[in-house]
């Protein structure tokens, strides 16, 4: 009987090349760990910060020294947005009597990474005894080329003194507008005591663009009793610019404060966020992620040269898994 010998199969040793492989692997996935996490350091990031909302003199009313005898308060914003580079100057008065206004009397302004982009003013107040009523809101948006939504600006649209001055006798000097989807919605349902003024405008060169979306809603429901004068402006003027964002000058991260003597020096922020734009170091985290898994890898590769039996890959080659889960797929 005749017998045909199978030669065994012969399976490769690693080499010393091989070994010196892995060490220059190694190396370089170290290198690589290292520039990840340099450039997640060095590189600058970009933040959308969060829009703002101001609240000022809303649901004003007697004090402890009695009714109300006047109320002025404004609201002057200015917005910068270039690209994804947005900060906002604010500048806030009241002066309410008897008494401050529902935040303290004076002059406060703020800075701040937040655009301003809603602004509630002197809505539901001073509906206790007749007396001047005078609120105004300017809000200025420079907008450069660059930004998304920058182009193209359009005409404010208007809410204004549907149901007001109904008391007879008085003066209102507003037209009545109803649209819907209003940037100014401002003097409804005010100066109905009878015998006084409602004298509210927009300035008609107000124009709005998609890059910062502004409403004011303003002087709404105030100023109900006889012989009370209401008198509220609003003004939103939007400037597309040329400018580069380096040009911009960088907010203080603190509200500064400037009252006379007589002036309350309360805490004299109005503003509230109330939203959230893209986190700052976004772009920071992916790269440093990036860099851990490159280190999981090198470390995993040292953790396999310095533990790993020295005949694993002989035993794993004689196995031939690969090869089985081909043949099963």
């Amino acid at each position: 009987m005749k017998t045909d010998t199978i030669p065994a199969r012969s399976i490769a040793t690693p080499s010393r090349a091989w070994a010196g492989s892995w060490r220059a692997m190694v190396m370089a996935l170290m290198l690589l760990t290292s520039a990840l996490s340099i450039a997640g350091l060095v590189l600058p990031t970009t933040a959308q910060a969060s829009t703002m909302v101001v609240d000022q003199c809303n649901g004003h009313g007697p004090g402890v020294g009695g009714a109300t005898t006047a109320m002025k308060c404004t609201v002057s914003v200015v917005n910068t947005i270039s690209g994804t580079t947005t900060y906002s100057t604010t500048t806030v008065t009241r002066l309410c009597t008897m008494g401050p206004c529902s935040t303290p009397n004076g002059t406060f302004t703020t800075n701040s990474i937040s655009l301003v982009n809603v602004i509630r003013q002197c809505n539901n107040s001073d509906n206790d005894a007749s007396h001047k009523i005078s609120c105004s809101v300017s809000v200025t948006n420079n907008v450069v080329l660059d930004t998304p939504g920058a182009q193209q600006v359009s005409a404010a649209t208007v809410n204004q003194c549907v149901g007001s001055g109904t008391g007879g006798g008085g003066v209102v000097d507003c037209k009545p507008a109803t649209a819907t989807g209003t940037t100014v919605t401002q003097c409804n349902g005010s100066g109905n005591g009878g015998g006084g003024t409602v004298h509210c405008t927009v300035d008609p060169m107000s124009r709005v663009s998609r890059a910062v979306p502004i409403t004011v809603n303003q002087c709404n429901s105030t100023g109900n009793v006889g012989g009370s004068g209401v008198t509220c402006t609003a003004s939103i003027i939007t400037n597309i610019k040329s400018i580069t964002a380096a040009a911009a000058p960088k907010p203080t991260p603190t509200p500064t404060h400037s009252a006379t003597p007589s002036q309350s020096t309360q805490a004299p922020v109005a503003l509230a966020q109330t939203g959230t734009g893209p986190a700052a170091g976004t772009s920071s985290g992916w790269w440093m992620l990036g860099a851990a898994l490159v280190l999981v890898v090198a470390v995993g590769a040292l953790l396999y040269r310095r533990f790993a039996p020295a005949d694993l890959q002989q035993r794993l080659a004689s196995k031939d898994l690969f090869g089985r889960f081909a043949r099963r797929h």
